[in-house]
């Protein structure tokens, strides 16, 4: 009988720790797009992406020079709502340089990882985001691990921006 309830303990230990195992999270392409895999094959840069993105949103990837397939020079990922209608974020990878550059004299100061960061707000909408936040949207540069970030967006906050960036790994 105790050998008998081991087992059972032992059984439902291993059942209670199985979606453990698997919570790797999925990544929802649309349009048929490069994956991030095969992007990470054709950069001469460190691709950084985000660990943080709702369940719902859905990833195409862009690539440049448009018809190029082996020497990729940068690449945008683009983050589209469940129906695919709206582009929620978009972020723009290249091999690093100053996000100095262009940057409007507006610019606040951020911190992403450690690394120093710049965000300009745009000021369209001022409609409320599911959290209940202002989405003014906005652009923010920053570099990480050597490579040139840029997101922009004008239908997330500026908050869900900055957490989305932060989750860049």
């Amino acid at each position: 009988m105790k050998l008998l309830f081991i087992r059972l303990l032992v059984v439902l230990i291993l059942i209670q720790n199985i979606p453990l195992i698997v919570q790797a999270k999925e990544i929802k392409y649309n349009h048929e797009s490069i994956t991030l895999s095969e992007i990470k094959r054709k950069v001469d840069f460190n691709v950084v992406v985000p660990q943080n993105i709702p369940n719902d949103w859905t990833l195409e990837i862009k690539t440049y020079p448009w018809d190029e397939k082996d020497k990729i020079t940068n690449f945008r990922l683009h983050y589209m709502d469940s129906d695919d209608k709206y582009l929620l974020i978009g972020i723009e990878q290249s091999k690093g340089s100053s996000p100095n550059k262009e940057m409007n004299i507006n610019a606040e100061q951020v911190d992403i990882n450690g690394h120093k960061g710049f965000f300009v707000e745009w000021g369209n909408s001022g409609e409320l985001d599911k959290e209940g936040e202002i989405v003014t949207g906005g652009l923010l540069r920053w570099i990480q691990e050597g490579t040139y970030v840029e997101m922009e967006s004008s239908r997330v906050s500026r908050n869900k921006m900055l957490e989305v960036a932060r989750s860049m790994k």
